[in-house]
């Protein structure tokens, strides 16, 4: 859907901006009440998810506090199309009707991508690397799991996943841009990798190396394929 090309003043942006970021806190907030009354449930199911026989709490309200968590990153999550239309519908006005065209399909690109950041996280380094952490377990050691931790874990392992799936998307950007040649890339693929590894590292909740090559293997196979589309396509011409 393309927007029409307009001007306007730099208070009226201002009052665009807010009313723009004033109907995405409204809809998060209503999902956030909403998702509330189902926290349980959805807590619940994350400790069956998780093969997390009990999970503990261990001050008063730290209960409390997890299923207001649990309703809020809820509700970020149910209200993220509204965000997003909302975001273009600032943006988009002030780009003419070529910038939009060709910045819809990226868009819609790093949406992709971010879903399948997440369901990667989901199906594959959550469980995966839960699998992992409790087989260090013994007889004589066992977890007294924390829901308030198990929450975080979770939570950073998603957004960090989402966002780490956007590195292809930037790296075809800017060859297509002509800011960075491909040929390039591909002569400092060693580099390039190091690179990878390091954001995963800083981004990834843990530090060990099974949860780094879990995330960055996908990565940088993904990151290959943005060069070789790129490179295919062809990036923009001196």
């Amino acid at each position: 859907m393309y927007l029409k090309e307009k001007q306007a003043p730099f208070i009226e942006h201002l009052e665009e901006l807010r009313k723009r970021i004033l109907i995405s806190i409204f809809f998060v907030l209503i999902f956030s009440i909403i998702s509330f009354f189902f926290s349980r449930k959805i807590l619940s199911f994350i400790i069956d998810w998780t093969n997390v026989e009990t999970a503990y709490f261990f001050s008063p309200t730290e209960a409390f506090v997890v299923n207001i968590k649990v309703a809020i990153f809820s509700g970020v999550f149910l209200a993220f199309p509204i965000i997003l239309y909302q975001t273009w519908a600032f943006i988009g006005p002030g780009l003419t009707r070529k910038e939009q065209q060709v910045s819809i399909p990226f868009l819609i690109s790093g949406i992709i991508l971010f879903l399948i950041g997440l369901a990667f996280a989901f199906f594959i380094l959550i469980p995966l690397g839960l699998k992992f952490f409790f087989s260090f377990g013994t007889e004589n050691i066992k977890p007294i799991m924390n829901i308030n931790k198990i929450l975080e874990f979770i939570f950073w392992c998603a957004i960090g996943s989402g966002f780490l799936f956007q590195l292809p998307l930037i790296v075809f950007f800017l060859v297509k841009l002509g800011i960075v040649d491909a040929k390039t890339l591909t002569r400092h693929r060693a580099e390039f990798i190091v690179g990878v590894l390091v954001i995963s590292a800083i981004i990834t909740p843990t530090g060990d190396m099974f949860t780094l090559l879990l995330i960055s293997i996908p990565l940088i196979l993904l990151i290959e394929t943005g060069i070789l589309l790129a490179r295919i396509t062809g990036g923009k011409k001196k």
